[in-house]
């Protein structure tokens, strides 16, 4: 008798495949069979009768999309046409750090808020509040702040003194987080309940991966018409130098921040190829430099200006910063020098990190002519009697000193990396390849006076150039092309779904890395459902103190 398929498996049929049931491993293969049949039936059976109510939900689900499609494709069209006609919009910009934490994310979003503001947009800046403890740990000289208002006074007083900027705009805080682990500021909770209401036309997301991990409020595009998304960061390659399991963050990391980016943003500007693929994607530089950078560099371009030094690099003091490439290089040239009776090469190297004493090891064991410095402003006068700067990274997506560099009239020696693609076009820029090409490079510029910056290359590297291309990217967008498609929707339901279950949300952020930020079902109470940043970041402490205590 031949077993037909969905027929139960009997001692009958069972013998008469020549078994027996004597034999005890064979009656435990019985049992499991039988089990999985029962179950598998059991899910059959479900599904018939569910039937009628799962074509309900993929109804619902298709209806729902195709009219938010339809609401948003409304949105984008109207916000669009008051982009092209110059009419008023606002724009709301988010970000992820704050000063006086001298970082990218918290120095050119305010400068990009300001300029904003400048050419007559109204806008909003919106940054993290960290708890005073936390503050401490990356505010230089342990710096903190009892509340929002010292900070933002701060804030204001830097824009006006050292970039030369007084814009009106609004400045607001959301709750959030230091990761001690990742060092980097997480979102706490839901922020976009602390954004105005009536404030809904544009929303600038600086690294919008970054600010949608662990996102658990309303869909950025349903709250505002155009979500534009700019990627600053290389998390790939800073996934993929953690030490253990780096190549498997990477991998997951790379689909998820494209999932996320397609649920949340209807726009992604990269600041250039250095950075993975992002849907709806545009490769445009939209930062500048402080007008002080440019100042400096037209009174370099004075015919009687000389400049009296040689050659420095200024970043933090990290392998992948380049510093394995530079020793590599140098100590290439000293093997040159040592040959042909020639004085070494001379570098002078500003910042630290925490690689500082590693990297000041081997280049005195490669016998480099190297002296290394503590951090300093690149704007200070220590630096601008320099003539060369030294860019060997491969790390950036694009580097900020690179661009104050040629705007204070310097050469600039760097890689040939789609990361420093924006520069190639600069006189003073001295791209290279290989090792001999850095030295000739180097010599080269060592020998001879940079170019005076023409007008033009003044406007490209200023944040006014800068706010032209980013309304320009605006301007450019196609509707049809920004319009959210079904797994946009789909993407943004499951992410939804995982960060509002309760305790196993929090257990899922604990797993993945949230650290401070994983307990968040406290946050459900009605108590906290107005509270300001300052008190839930408080009671965010309270239930998750351990991250900062060892530290303060």
């Amino acid at each position: 008798m031949a077993h037909q398929p969905g027929a139960v498996f009997t001692k009958e049929v069972f013998e008469d495949r020549g078994a027996s049931l004597d034999d005890e491993p064979r009656r435990v293969h019985v049992r499991l069979m039988h089990r999985i049949h029962t179950c598998r039936t059991a899910v059959v059976r479900w599904f018939h009768a569910q039937r009628l109510g799962l074509w309900m939900v993929l109804v619902t689900m298709l209806l729902s999309h195709s009219r938010h499609r339809a609401d948003k494709g409304a949105e984008l069209q109207a916000i669009k046409r008051q982009v092209s006609t110059m009419d008023d919009y606002h724009i709301t910009i988010v970000t992820t750090a704050a000063l006086p934490w001298m970082t990218g994310t918290a120095v050119n979003p305010l400068l990009r808020a300001a300029h904003l503001a400048r050419a007559g947009k109204r806008v909003t800046l919106s940054v993290p509040w960290l708890h005073p403890t936390e503050q401490g740990l990356i505010f230089p000289g342990g710096r903190r702040f009892e509340s929002p208002v010292g900070q933002e006074a701060f804030i204001r007083s830097w824009l006006a003194d050292r970039a030369g900027v007084k814009a009106n705009f609004k400045l607001t805080f959301y709750p959030a987080r230091y990761n001690k682990f990742h060092r980097s500021i997480l979102p706490l909770g839901d922020i976009t309940r602390f954004f105005d209401e009536t404030e809904c036309d544009i929303c600038v997301l600086e690294e919008p991966e970054h600010l949608t991990w662990y996102h658990r409020g309303p869909n950025w595009r349903h709250r505002y018409k155009l979500v534009v998304g700019i990627v600053h960061t290389n998390y790939l390659y800073y996934a993929l130098t953690m030490p253990g399991g780096g190549h498997i963050q990477a991998a997951l990391l790379k689909p998820l921040n494209i999932l996320l980016t397609a649920a949340y943003c209807d726009k992604v500007i990269k600041l250039s190829e250095a950075l993975q693929p992002f849907p709806r994607a545009v490769v445009c530089n939209v930062h500048g430099v402080r007008s002080e950078f440019i100042d400096i560099g037209r009174r370099a371009s004075a015919p009687y200006h000389r400049f009296r030094k040689g050659a420095y690099f200024l970043g933090k003091v990290l392998w992948a910063k380049g510093y394995d490439f530079l020793i590599d290089y140098l100590a290439r040239q000293r093997e040159q020098a040592e040959r042909a009776g020639q004085p070494l090469l001379h570098i002078d190297v500003y910042g630290g990190g925490e690689d500082l004493h590693a990297v000041r090891a081997a280049a005195a064991a490669a016998r480099l002519d190297l002296t290394f410095h503590a951090g300093i402003d690149h704007a200070s006068s220590a630096l601008r009697e320099y003539k060369v700067f030294i860019n060997p990274s491969v790390s950036e997506v694009l580097s900020t000193a690179t661009a104050e560099a040629l705007a204070m009239g310097k050469f600039v020696v760097l890689k040939r990396h789609p990361s420093n693609a924006f520069f190639f076009k600069f006189a003073n820029a001295l791209p290279f390849e290989t090792p001999d090409e850095f030295l000739d490079a180097l010599t080269a510029a060592l020998a001879s006076q940079p170019a005076p910056l023409t007008l033009e290359e003044r406007r490209a590297l200023s944040w006014e150039g800068a706010t032209d291309r980013f309304v320009d990217a605006l301007s450019n967008c196609s509707v049809r092309e920004m319009l959210p498609t079904l797994a946009d929707h789909t993407a943004r339901w499951v992410h939804h779904g995982v960060h509002n279950a309760g305790y196993l949300s929090d257990a899922f952020r604990f797993v993945s890395g949230g650290g401070p930020i994983s307990k968040q079902t406290w946050m459900g109470a009605s108590r906290f459902a107005a509270a300001p940043p300052t008190e839930i970041v408080e009671h965010s402490v309270a239930y998750s103190p351990g991250v900062w205590r060892d530290a303060a």
